[in-house]
């Protein structure tokens, strides 16, 4: 499988996570193709609850997530602390609440990621991703750069693209292919 194009620069996201969908989004916004690699053969709902902070939350609002997530969010007002007897700590708002332009949410983890997946999937289509292939080394020559994926039916393949990003967790096996 070759992803690479002189006239048209191709990028290999290794990593189907939040940080993974977020930057294909990101490519595909600018006009960049991309495909996605990830180690696992489907997904689930995994982690906990995050807060979106406004940064954050006006990035993704610019991808166009800004419904998809008021739909699955709480939309945070303000932050309250308590100690462990119930007694109020400190509060202060949050978000709007706190005259920032943009909203914070408090969501799942995996309501997020299924944001994320959804747009992704409209966009690049389901193509576009590649479950159950985990990347196991990765070479550049300066010209292009290849990973070399074992993938969940045993057989192995090479991608090439133009650039590989590593959004593949903390034990990357593309930052391990790289620095080590």
């Amino acid at each position: 499988m070759n992803l690479r194009s002189a006239a048209d620069p191709s990028v290999l996201v290794v990593g189907a996570g939040i940080g993974g969908l977020t930057t294909a989004l990101e490519l595909q916004r600018v006009g960049i193709r991309c495909r996605i690699v990830e180690a696992v053969e489907r997904f689930g709902p995994v982690g906990v609850g995050i807060n979106v902070l406004p940064h954050a939350s006006r990035l993704l609002g610019e991808l166009g997530l800004e419904e998809a997530l008021s739909t699955r969010a709480v939309l945070t007002r303000e932050s309250v602390f308590f100690n462990r007897f119930g007694q109020l700590i400190h509060r202060e708002p949050a978000g709007r609440g706190a005259g920032y332009a943009d909203p914070q949410y408090s969501i799942h983890r995996a309501d997020l990621h299924g944001v994320l997946l959804n747009a992704v999937t409209d966009r690049l289509g389901k193509d576009a991703f590649q479950l159950g292939s985990r990347v196991v080394a990765v070479k550049d020559d300066g010209r292009q750069a290849t990973a070399h994926v074992k993938c969940e039916d045993g057989s192995n393949v090479d991608i090439e693209a133009d650039v590989i990003v590593a959004a593949d967790g903390i034990n990357s096996a593309v930052r391990e292919a790289v620095h080590c």
